[in-house]
């Protein structure tokens, strides 16, 4: 699932995504996401912006880690932020993955395929001061 309130980010990446193979579902905000989730929508990866309005990516994190049924999908973050301190944070709140727009598509589409085979493509530990 793509959650995104960006459509030319949503649009962009389901193109990458629908060309290398993958069937996608598009949410405008985390809070679309959710209900989606909660309605039984089946779901392998999903690759989350983290500003957006009604409920934002580290909220929907949040969520998505206190719901039994929904915490073992994998969650890239997929932001124009790419501080530390951010990339920590959603570490932290269960992300398993952060990639900072503009991304590059081909490390994307790799990530994508090694996030659903179960891989955690991010540090939770700050890096020592």
């Amino acid at each position: 699932m793509i959650v995104d309130d960006s459509v030319t980010a949503r649009e962009m990446l389901a193109i990458s995504l629908v060309k290398a193979g993958y069937r996608i579902e598009k949410a405008r905000d985390g809070l679309e996401a959710w209900e989606k989730l909660q309605a039984g929508l089946a779901c392998d990866l999903i690759l989350c912006d983290i500003e957006m309005p009604r409920l934002n990516g580290l909220e929907l994190l949040s969520r998505l880690q206190e719901d039994e049924q929904l915490q073992g999908i994998p969650v890239a973050m997929i932001t124009s932020r790419g501080s530390q301190k951010m990339q920590h944070l959603a570490a932290a709140k269960g992300a398993k993955g952060y990639f900072v727009k503009p991304y590059i598509e081909d490390v994307l589409l790799l990530a994508a395929q090694r996030l659903i085979a179960g891989e955690v493509l991010i540090q939770k530990d700050s890096p020592a001061d």
